[in-house]
């Protein structure tokens, strides 16, 4: 954008001298020259002048070429700098051609741009950021971002650069990025319908003698740990990944009696003090940490833990992976997300899945992965543009998730893909683990081996025909709750909470969780909360 702005206001009012200084081209500086000289037939007397004329001609359109930055992570390891270079040029076959720009990926590891904030923070110092995958949670989170005054809006460059886009995404799905009129982010076009699911090993459910549908309840599931414990004491009963057992995850409160609730977070993700239940059609927002749900799931969890039914490095492990197959010696894990990947990653290890609650996408599901221009991004024209790519064009969108095919993939005979022979994720290159739901329309992307081949229609017909809860597109603006949500933050989410989320937290420790909870102004951050859903809820009518 820099450079046309540049562009025009040279050929508006620069002089011929200015020109010069600036470095013109040849081309430029002999503007006011007669036609090139020739013999008298009309003939060029020097090829090469010609081939000089050209070069300067192609140095013109190259130095047009917009330049932007695509930053997202890796759940994988970062690509080595050749392989990177080798998807670079690839992608910029195309966009090159069809959007006149020049792609640079800014990969990093997923810990560095989520719990350490990287690219946030770099947004904030005015680093080089054009177009951003903003984080499932913390300081690069959409809704933190947004309130914080980090992302530009995109209504009229959505409608101008990406039409194609607006054209593929659901009537509606902008609804939960868009705040005062304005489109902040556009979220990436997967299957958002998170239901929560039970996993458990086949070889356990055999000796237990149990049937996993039977399993609706916490205390179904009170009994099939204890079975499994005794049954299959090879083997820990229930494990997670990244500080929570997902018992809690938010969105769902798996000890409410007869069935799991769902109740939405509003797209909060840190805190996450606040709930608005579903079937409660005053849509007010409760004390999540004080209702009767939360505290028998983890009177359950410490229970559990206490019995050692319980993996005790989930409330330290940072992993991000899943628990049932990333560790042989687990029976079970919860998973909160979409039946595809459960189904997945059962057939993985060899496990049966159960859906404990239905999933009703909510403003925090829509808000998870978004792409969104930083106020640092200088070519907003351009990064829109490539936007638009990456929920529409399946070359771009495969070349972003998995590389080259036929160096860093191929193709399988039953229409997945994988590892070429000899390749492995430690020698690939490149290689991201997966992250079809993250990059721009994960229906267009190629599904990995031990998928269902066919996992891309069954997700896109499962997002078709999702429930969303009365309170899509509202979002607490969170910089609006000041000090108290900014003291809340780190009480819930760092301080108490894995130790909480895990069952490991001694007696007394919830008691005194709600106490600090209470002193920073819990109370006050609920009627906050309040006040805003209701002046949302005004303004739809």
């Amino acid at each position: 954008m820099k450079k046309k702005l540049i562009a025009a206001l040279l050929t508006a009012s620069m002089t011929a001298a200015l020109l010069a200084g600036c470095g013109g081209t040849a081309a430029e500086e002999g503007a006011s020259d007669p036609a090139p000289a020739g013999d008298e037939d009309g003939e060029d007397v020097d090829a090469e002048d010609g081939e000089d004329a050209d070069a300067d001609v192609e140095a013109d359109e190259d130095e047009d070429l917009a330049e932007i930055t695509v930053s997202f992570w890796s759940l994988a390891g970062v690509p080595d700098d050749a392989n990177k270079a080798m998807v670079e040029d690839a992608i910029n076959e195309i966009t090159e051609a069809e959007i006149n720009t020049t792609v640079h990926l800014n990969i990093m590891d997923v810990g560095s741009y989520i719990p350490n904030g990287a690219m946030a923070n770099g947004v904030a110092n005015g680093e080089d950021f054009d177009l951003v995958l903003t984080a499932a949670a913390l300081s690069g989170h959409f809704n933190v971002m947004m309130s914080n005054g980090m992302l530009m809006p995109i209504t009229d460059l959505l409608d101008e650069y990406a039409p194609e886009l607006m054209a593929t995404i659901p009537e509606g799905y902008l609804d939960a990025t868009t705040k005062d009129g304005e489109v902040y982010a556009v979220p990436s076009y997967s299957n958002k319908v998170q239901s929560m699911f039970l996993n458990v090993r086949n070889s356990a459910l055999d000796a237990a003698n149990v049937d996993i549908n039977s399993i609706k309840t916490i205390e179904d599931l009170d009994k099939l740990l204890y079975a499994i414990k005794e049954t299959s004491p090879d083997l820990i009963p229930l494990s997670g990944a990244s500080f929570t057992i997902n018992m809690t995850y938010p969105g769902f409160s798996f000890g409410s009696g007869d069935a799991v609730a769902t109740w939405d977070a509003m797209g909060e993700s840190t805190a996450v003090a606040a709930a608005v239940y579903h079937d409660d059609d005053t849509h007010t927002a409760v004390s999540r940490y004080e209702s009767e749900d939360f505290k028998k799931d983890i009177e359950y969890l410490k229970k559990w833990y206490d019995d050692g039914l319980v993996d005790k490095d989930v409330a330290t492990d940072s992993a991000t992976g899943a628990a049932i197959t990333d560790k042989d010696n687990v029976a079970c894990d919860i998973y909160v997300g979409q039946e595809d990947i459960a189904a997945t990653r059962c057939a993985q290890a060899d496990a049966s899945y159960v859906k404990i609650a239905e999933g009703i996408v909510g403003t925090g599901a829509m808000q998870q992965f978004t792409w969104a221009l930083p106020v640092s991004c200088d070519e907003p024209e351009a990064a829109v543009k490539f936007m638009n790519l990456i929920y529409t064009n399946e070359d771009i969108i495969n070349l972003l998730n998995y590389g080259i095919e036929g160096t860093h993939y191929v193709k399988k005979d039953d229409g997945t893909i994988g590892f070429p022979e000899g390749v492995t994720q430690e020698n690939a290159g490149y290689y991201m683990g997966n992250l079809t739901a993250l990059i721009g329309n994960g229906f267009l992307s190629l599904p990995w081996e031990g998928a269902d081949p066919n996992s891309r229609e069954i997700g896109k017909k499962e997002m078709d025909s999702a429930k969303y809860s009365p309170l899509i597109g509202f979002s607490l603006d969170t910089a609006a709750l000041g000090d108290t949500y900014t003291a809340l933050c780190p009480i819930a989410n760092q301080e108490y909470g894995p130790a909480l989320f895990c069952g490991s937290a001694p007696d007394g420790y919830y008691e005194e969780f709600i106490k600090k909870m209470k002193d920073a102004g819990l109370d006050s951050y609920l009627e906050q909360v309040n006040a805003q859903i209701q002046a949302w809820l005004a303004e739809q009518q």
